[in-house]
């Protein structure tokens, strides 16, 4: 009994021995095993509710920063690290100041500036110009087309126009009628004409006045009809010679160019109103352009253009706009706008698909006027329709001086008038009459009033010719030439009542209106800017620039601190090649980041603290 109870005793010693090692070891599994877990629970058991260092910083309201590198921030006072200038003081929470026009401000240390590759572009003032590219079609000039239509019925016996095509000149016949009207007008004119002629010196007055008056009515219903004064003069030496009245009456084309319609036919009938003939001059055309939305605002009335068509591949025609239309097409978002131009030896034509390029300067602000003109002047060149108005002026005084029968002045007025044709003396199509004027205001010199009465037709009709190929200006009062049968002598005067410089005494009334001088087309001179120059303005390169669709924004590397580069927002100008013109934000000698603006970007994004709405609040160290 003994033996069984120490034999048991001894057993569980044993297992009891066994079980505390296999606790220990199951134990320790679970220590290992939970070990995180456990730390975790005695840090939180054992750990303070504040850090003494977040207590310490929480407790000061005391910062210190570099002014030269602001993003450089302590907790306690020392020197910067980068410059090794002493750190001011400020209080937490205090906003950055940055410089005016600055909104935000990026510094990196020069390895990672040669690491980004940043490059930088001095800002200093460039001639820009864009070109701007229009296409359209050429068109006829619609100052330059005569609709020939015929003022009296009658039958056309001959067409010496024979077929379209057919090129003209100034004054030829075109075709010949015969209207019983027209005789029954001519034979009037001419015998009033040899009535007039035939009035003796010693006649009443009354019966002179009459005499003319019947002449002035007779003529003046030829001219109303489309006689030109030298049919008249061809129809007075064809009834000198023979006595007898033409049977048929030819029309004359008003204008030199190429017959583009044609409507009558040989021995056809004629009415009042009905248009045989249409004359072109294609000596200028116009282009009908289409200029886009974007580039209105850089378009001026006169400004230049290089025309390119499709069949004349290797040559460039140019051109000026002379007119730009109010609205825009709400189809194609262009505005129509004209360029002339002009067609040497006629290889345009009409309907041809034509491209312009105009080059534009362009300036950092353009001003556009919101209403423009169909025509623009310019004084670039001589405007001669003005030229001969200002020449007309001592004419007409000399030409008083005349109808009042005295000859004082007269030669040193018509010698003002020929030094004021000066600037226009050398034109190929007035030349040849500024000759023929020179000549003759040359003989008037120590003429007595007769011989200066016969010497001022030939003035006059030197006159006359320039006037008809220089013009009026279109708001000048308007210019007749009358002619006298009596005296054979043609002049210019006012519209009003006939009075004769060559007989003025006793035939004052004797003479009518055979013509007005025509009004000049209203000129469109190049624009005072010439085309692909202008001023220098400050310009920044394209790829400096960074569009965020609100504004537009570039990096500014800074005089005063190396490594920074600040924000600006700018205001800029349109595009011209790879060039913005600047209106505000940058002054010339401003270094402005060319390659690697993106990256700034994308930094100063990440690091918003250094923006003027946001004050930095910790250590931010690029």
């Amino acid at each position: 009994m003994k033996n069984f109870i120490h034999q048991t005793a001894t057993f569980l010693r044993i297992l009891f021995a066994r079980l505390r090692f296999l606790a220990v070891f199951v134990v320790a599994g679970l220590v290992v095993g939970y070990w995180d877990n456990i730390k975790n629970h005695v840090d939180k058991w054992t750990r303070p509710p504040i850090a003494p260092d977040v207590l310490a910083a929480s407790q000061s309201q005391i910062e210190y920063y570099c002014v030269m590198h602001p993003n450089i921030i302590r907790n306690e006072p020392g020197n910067c690290p980068i410059c090794g200038m002493p750190l001011a003081k400020r209080k937490k929470g205090q906003q950055l100041e940055l410089p005016e026009g600055v909104v935000g401000r990026v510094q990196l240390t020069p390895q990672r500036i040669a690491l980004a590759n940043i490059h930088t572009t001095l800002i200093e003032p460039r001639r820009l110009v864009r070109d701007i590219t229009a296409a359209g079609l050429l068109d006829y000039n619609e100052t330059k087309v005569a609709q020939l239509s015929a003022r009296v019925a009658g039958r056309a016996d001959e067409l010496f126009v024979k077929f379209t095509g057919q090129a003209v000149k100034i004054g030829q016949p075109i075709y010949s009628l015969y209207s019983p009207e027209v005789y029954t007008a001519q034979r009037e004119y001419l015998e009033s004409r040899k009535r007039a002629n035939d009035m003796t010196q010693d006649g009443s007055p009354d019966a002179r006045m009459d005499a003319a008056a019947l002449y002035n009515a007779s003529m003046q219903k030829l001219v109303l009809w489309g006689t030109t004064s030298d049919q008249l003069d061809q129809l007075d030496q064809e009834y000198d010679h023979t006595g007898k009245v033409p049977t048929h009456f030819r029309v004359t084309t008003p204008i030199s160019g190429i017959v583009i319609r044609k409507n009558i036919y040989e021995g056809g009938y004629v009415q009042t109103g009905d248009t045989p003939y249409v004359i072109a001059d294609l000596g200028t055309l116009w282009m009908q352009a289409g200029i886009y939305e974007r580039d209105v605002p850089l378009v001026r009335i006169g400004d230049e253009a290089e025309v390119v068509v499709d069949a004349l591949p290797n040559e460039t025609f140019k051109g000026h706009v002379t007119f730009m239309a109010f609205q825009i097409d709400p189809q194609t978002r262009t505005l129509a706008a004209r360029i002339e131009l002009a067609n040497p030896n006629l290889r345009l034509r009409p309907g041809m698909f034509a491209e312009a390029t105009l080059g534009l300067p362009v300036a950092a602000s353009h001003e556009h006027p919101a209403t423009q003109p169909a025509t623009a002047p310019a004084a670039a060149i001589v405007d001669r329709a003005k030229v001969f108005q200002t020449a007309l002026q001592p004419y007409l005084q000399a030409y008083q001086t005349l109808v009042a029968d005295k000859s004082d002045n007269v030669s040193n007025l018509l010698h003002d008038a020929l030094a004021r044709l000066q600037p226009i003396a050398k034109d190929p199509a007035i030349s040849a009459d500024y000759e023929a004027l020179t000549a003759a205001v040359h003989r008037t010199m120590r003429q007595d009033l007769a011989d200066l009465r016969e010497t001022f037709k030939d003035v006059s009709m030197a006159m006359i010719r320039i006037g008809k190929t220089a013009g009026l200006p279109t708001d000048a009062p308007a210019i007749q030439e009358f002619r006298c049968p009596m005296k054979k002598g043609n002049w210019l005067q006012p519209v009003g009542e006939t009075q004769n410089p060559y007989a003025p005494t006793d035939m004052l009334r004797c003479g009518s209106a055979v013509s007005n001088l025509p009004r000049s087309t209203p000129t469109v001179l190049p624009a005072t800017r010439p085309a692909r120059s202008g001023a220098e303005v400050l310009a920044v390169p394209r790829s400096a620039v960074i569009d965020t669709g609100r504004d537009q924004i570039v990096f500014v590397e800074s005089k005063d601190m190396q490594g920074v580069f600040d924000m600006r927002p700018v205001n800029l100008g349109p595009l011209a090649g790879d060039y913005y013109p600047v209106a505000a934000g940058l002054s010339e000698g401003d270094k402005v980041v060319t390659v690697g603006a993106f990256l700034l970007d994308a930094e100063n994004r990440l690091n918003p603290t250094l923006t003027e709405d946001r004050a930095p609040d910790a250590e931010h160290q690029h």
